[in-house]
């Protein structure tokens, strides 16, 4: 073995005597960037915690955007929580860029990561921690704006819960399958899914026919790469293409695959058992069969149509008749309630107008005006005297 000289310097490697070795591959002057064909998932923008929730429950903290904070039991914290078993302090947050460490302040019960007690903790969006006996979600503004349309279509009181939903749509690349009645708003579950996952900086594309021409299936397929591809089998009758089937699920693309179908049947006739055995199922309930979230859905529609009023101003009768309405269209029938009651409370006549007037008011022709309220269920009048103000 050659050895370096008394100076330091290696012996001149062209020395005839010098053993023979494969050169040593050059530093290039500057370094390619890496093609689509050869990137990840991975998502470079800033990514900031920005609040914590507990996790499978209804509580929501956003976290200050200072340097140093904390968390306890204490009412001095910026994050208290009382009568959740914390310590006082149970442990400070820091920031640092879009950094988010966590430190276990002595507390009584600790701080848990992945299963392990642990003195600090580097969260990022998506990730779990226990300051035992609570454990945390933490969120970045996406999730934030995007976990109620989850929690509202899948419901709270099922498998899998939002969160978990939430967090599978961070953390993971699985392909998912969406199966529900028409109405269900499939389509705006995976919308929701694919705008906090890492792929959200790029287009989610949405397929509902297939073209038959390879160079239009290729540039599908291009597009979707590293992003989502939300394939919607209700307008399809015939098996899909196998050979594109087969080029979406490739982990060569990064394509992380989100199926709408009626049922599962459906999706098995006109995908592969190969593709089937891929994708996570996620079922989702029709409103007749989730009676107890119809107030709450009811009114998060009103206000976002700013109604003068929410479900608990109308009489019992007519509150009675909107919760156990078996809502066969679903979220377009919610929908369709909400904007006509909302039209209603700013008809300041409604009650002494006939059916004629009343139609003319919300713009439809007398028929469907008459047959809607009535087969809500729904009678005058909508209010009590002192309903409204």
């Amino acid at each position: 073995m050659r050895r370096a000289s008394a100076d330091g310097h290696l012996p001149d490697m062209s020395d005839p005597d010098a053993p023979t070795t494969n050169p040593a591959p050059k530093t290039p002057a500057e370094t390619e960037p890496l093609g689509d064909e050869l990137r990840e998932v991975w998502y470079e923008g800033p990514d900031v915690v920005t609040a914590l929730r507990i996790y499978d429950g209804d509580r929501e903290y956003p976290l200050p955007q200072k340097t140093i904070s904390t968390l306890g039991a204490s009412r001095s914290c910026d994050v208290s929580v009382p009568g959740g078993g914390l310590s006082a302090l149970h442990c400070a947050f820091v920031r640092k860029g879009t950094r988010l460490r966590v430190l276990d302040q002595h507390s009584t019960n600790g701080l848990y990561h992945g299963g392990r007690r642990v003195d600090l903790i580097d969260l990022y969006p998506g990730d779990l921690f226990t300051a035992a006996p609570l454990t945390f979600l933490a969120m970045n503004d996406e999730m934030r704006v995007q976990r109620h349309v989850i929690a509202d279509i899948v419901g709270t009181r099922y498998t899998p819960t939002p969160d978990r939903v939430l967090v599978d749509a961070v953390k993971s690349s699985q392909h998912i399958l969406f199966t529900g009645e028409p109405g269900c708003d499939l389509d705006r579950l995976a919308r929701a899914i694919h705008a906090v996952s890492l792929r959200r900086s790029r287009p989610l594309v949405e397929l509902a026919v297939l073209p038959e021409d390879r160079g239009l299936q290729r540039e599908i397929l291009r597009r979707a790469a590293r992003s989502s591809l939300l394939i919607d089998l209700e307008a399809t009758r015939t098996p899909l293409d196998p050979t594109f089937c087969t080029m979406a699920f490739s982990p060569d693309h990064h394509i992380r695959v989100l199926v709408i179908a009626a049922t599962p049947s459906v999706a098995r006739r006109l995908l592969s058992l190969d593709e089937m055995e891929r994708l996570q199922h996620i079922w989702i309930r029709p409103i007749a069969m989730r009676p107890g979230d119809v107030p709450e859905l009811l009114d998060r529609l009103l206000a976002e149509r700013a109604a003068p009023f929410r479900l608990t101003d109308l009489t019992s009768r007519n509150r009675d008749a909107l919760c156990s309405h078996d809502w066969r269209d679903n979220w377009n029938g919610l929908r369709l309630a909400a904007d006509r009651l909302t039209a209603i409370t700013r008809v300041s006549a409604w009650e002494t107008m006939n059916w004629q007037e009343r139609s003319v008011a919300l713009g439809i022709p007398k028929t469907t005006a008459y047959e809607w309220f009535n087969g809500l269920g729904l009678t005058s009048p909508l209010f009590p005297p002192r309903g409204l103000a």
